[in-house]
């Protein structure tokens, strides 16, 4: 402990992402060295292996790259020790495919051995897991002890306070203490209601004349939070909120009053501000609901964007990189793939090969769409003959046995090679290679409000429906259900397994139509 406290001056330095990119790179430093010894076995040729800088050089620019571009969601003070094993692991790999993309673009391959690598990969694993792990360790002793905590005065309404209480209890603020509660009515007669429903607060409000203040504030009742030999218990305190924020040790105050005006927060956060003490709001104070959020500059304005998901624009960015990969490898096996179906879509069925069609991309924009034609020319204008056999339930066309398509065309949708143009799409970032089904316009016309966040996303080649059965399903109200559980739960592993799971269902020919 006292050698905590004394190498844990700055508690924000335990808390900084820099402690732990030293960290990290010290791991780099370490695993080096191991792999470098488990190689050669000998510390005589750890100088030799050192010579050839350009290797260590590579792994530190990899590093250097998955940490500008990638940013786990929880913040490394909150990550348990599973969640932080998956984030050193994605940061392993991400640097494996950096370096193997590098090495293989400078052609420098055999500046090291391949097994060289392997063993860098699972000991900078090892390293970088136990560094953190470590570095962590050291954050929560320091916080372990009480004069290192925040002291936080909770202040919230009657309608509420027990919630936020039970929901801070359990939020793992393991660097905060709450060391009082006050509870304040509506300034616009709430607070004459629980004046009449606790005699203590009438009591309390004409003690003094200094509770001309907290009348002013709307504080009904006042509790010091205090913990004994079994436990935590809230005390009364019969002096008026401002004195007491004076007297006592309160560093935070946190603010959740729905039940509140505009006015009496604002003199609210004025008197904690006037104190020096930080002051945190929660959003529902100003009526709004929890849903998910980020603050962001608008122009000149600071505001707050609602949206069923908000998406990360470094995950979006990392996203549109593996899309771009992803469509110069697919647009190379269409290119030898056309050399086969491109003759024998022609013989069946004169006309052009390339169907190219209207579709509904990301919040509505339209776009070209490409594939392999898989139906007869008319195919468009027979459409409507066949309505009445639709198996589909909602705002799309399925039917089994299609007379529109070719013979050829069954092979291709079978197979999903008529498929492959879309990769062009991708390149242009009209699509994704993961992402929702993109409707025609006149499935779009028909949508409902509710339909529509499904294009909250960029379409994709394949998606979530597609894996779960596409052939099975029946009702468009299913496949909406999947498209947004797809986008409630988006990553960028998700879409890893999702082509994972697309390859498969490919060769195994299983929900293709």
């Amino acid at each position: 402990r006292n050698i905590i406290g004394i190498w844990s001056v700055n508690a924000m330095q335990l808390k900084s992402k820099k402690l732990y990119v030293i960290g990290d790179l010290l791991a780099i430093v370490l695993a080096f060295c191991l792999t470098t010894l488990a190689r050669f076995a000998s510390f005589q040729d750890l100088k030799l292996a050192f010579s050839n800088w350009a290797g260590f050089l590579l792994f530190l620019g990899a590093y250097a790259m998955v940490f500008l571009f990638y940013q786990p969601k929880t913040d490394i003070d909150r990550r348990g020790r599973w969640e932080e094993l998956r984030v050193v692991l994605s940061v392993n790999v991400f640097m494996a495919l950096l370096a193997a993309l590098a090495l293989y673009l400078s052609d420098s391959r055999q500046a090291f051995p391949r097994s060289f690598y392997l063993l860098f990969f699972v000991f900078d694993c090892l390293c970088m897991y136990m560094a953190r792990l470590y570095f962590k360790s050291l954050l929560f002793s320091y916080y372990d002890r009480p004069e290192n905590k925040r002291k936080v005065l909770v202040c919230a309404n009657d309608s509420n306070v027990i919630k936020v209480l039970h929901k801070l209890q359990t939020s793992g603020l393991y660097d905060k203490e709450i060391v009082g509660v006050a509870v304040l009515g509506d300034r616009n007669g709430g607070l004459r209601g629980a004046a009449a429903r606790n005699s203590d607060s009438s009591a309390l409000l004409s003690a003094s004349a200094e509770a001309s203040s907290d009348s002013a504030l709307g504080v009904s009742r006042l509790y010091e939070v205090r913990r004994g030999r079994y436990g935590t218990y809230m005390v009364s305190v019969e002096e008026p909120l401002d004195v007491y924020a004076r007297k006592q040790v309160v560093d935070e105050a946190f603010l959740s009053l729905p039940d509140y005006d505009r006015k009496g927060l604002e003199t609210l956060i004025q008197h904690f501000e006037a104190m020096g003490v930080n002051v945190h709001v929660s959003i529902n104070t100003f009526g709004l609901t929890e849903r998910e959020k980020a603050v962001e500059n608008f122009g000149v304005y600071h505001v707050l964007t609602y949206a069923p998901r908000v998406f990360d624009s470094t995950e979006l960015f990392l996203k549109r990189g593996m899309d771009i990969l992803g469509a110069l490898v697919g647009i190379v096996l269409t290119g030898i793939l056309s050399i086969v179906v491109v003759p024998m879509i022609y013989l069946e069925s004169p006309g052009p090969v390339i169907f190219k069609q209207t579709r509904i991309g990301l919040n509505g924009r339209r776009f070209k769409i490409y594939k392999f034609r898989s139906m007869y020319m008319d195919a468009e204008e027979r459409k409507k003959e066949l309505m009445a056999k639709n198996e589909m339930n909602g705002l799309m066309f399925k039917m089994k046995d299609d007379p529109r398509i070719t013979k050829i065309g069954k092979f291709i949708r079978k197979t999903s090679i008529d498929e492959f143009p879309q990769f062009f799409n991708v390149l242009k970032g009209d699509m994704s290679l993961v992402g929702t089904r993109p409707p025609t316009e006149d499935e779009f016309l028909l949508y409902e409000e509710r339909h529509k966040r499904r294009l909250s996303l960029k379409p994709g080649i394949t998606g979530l429906w597609q894996v779960s059965g596409r052939s099975d399903i029946q009702d468009f109200e299913e496949v909406v259900k999947l498209d947004c559980e797809y986008i409630d739960n988006w990553s960028l592993w998700y879409d890893v397994k999702i082509l994972v799971q697309t390859v498969l269902v490919v060769l195994l020919h299983r929900g293709a139509s």
